[in-house]
């Protein structure tokens, strides 16, 4: 404010001493409007320019101490994250591992059951082999033995008279009585 002062009377008496009493009238009251005009501006920009700046510094403050705690709490965050991360790789890394075992055990379960189920389909078909020839073996000694009664038969009706085929036939009788 004394700045003002001073300024305003240095340009006053530069006025009066200018010359003329119109001329110098005239500059004093300029030189009165312009400490009128600075005087005004002093009084708002003290009453509310400054209130003003003081508040808008105190909002870039607060901005910029809100956007450090972000950032602290986005670096948390991706800490967090990356450990997160590393521990579900782990985990992801032991889970294929134990499927890769547990898939061997299982193949090698499987391979197991499967030659032991070739194996019984084995001995099942063996045995069906052995069942079918005695089968086979048995109905060649029928169809061998009809066939030798037939033959029999007919060398016997050929070569025996119906006196010896009774005396056979009662023979046969009284032995199997």
């Amino acid at each position: 404010m004394k700045n003002i002062l001073l300024l305003a009377v240095l340009s006053f008496s530069t006025a009066y001493a200018g010359g003329g009493e119109h001329g110098g009238m005239m500059l004093v009251w300029k030189a009165i409007n312009t400490l009128i005009l600075v005087g005004a501006l002093y009084y708002i920009i003290k009453r509310w320019g400054v209130q003003f700046f003081e508040n808008r510094r105190k909002a870039v403050t607060a901005m910029v101490e809100e956007a450090k705690k972000a950032k602290e709490e986005s670096e948390k965050a991706l800490e967090d994250a990356k450990a997160k991360l590393e521990e579900a790789k782990m985990k992801f890394t032991e889970s294929l591992k134990i499927a890769e075992e547990t898939a061997k055990k299982e193949r090698e379960v499987s391979l197991k059951e499967a030659n032991e189920m070739a194996e019984r389909i084995k001995a099942q078909a063996k045995e069906a082999v052995q069942v079918e020839i005695k089968r086979g073996e048995n109905e060649l000694r029928r169809y061998a033995v009809r066939k030798a009664l037939e033959i029999s038969e007919k060398m016997i009706k050929e070569k025996v008279d119906s006196e010896v085929e009774k005396e056979i036939i009662n023979k046969t009788l009284k032995a199997l009585s």
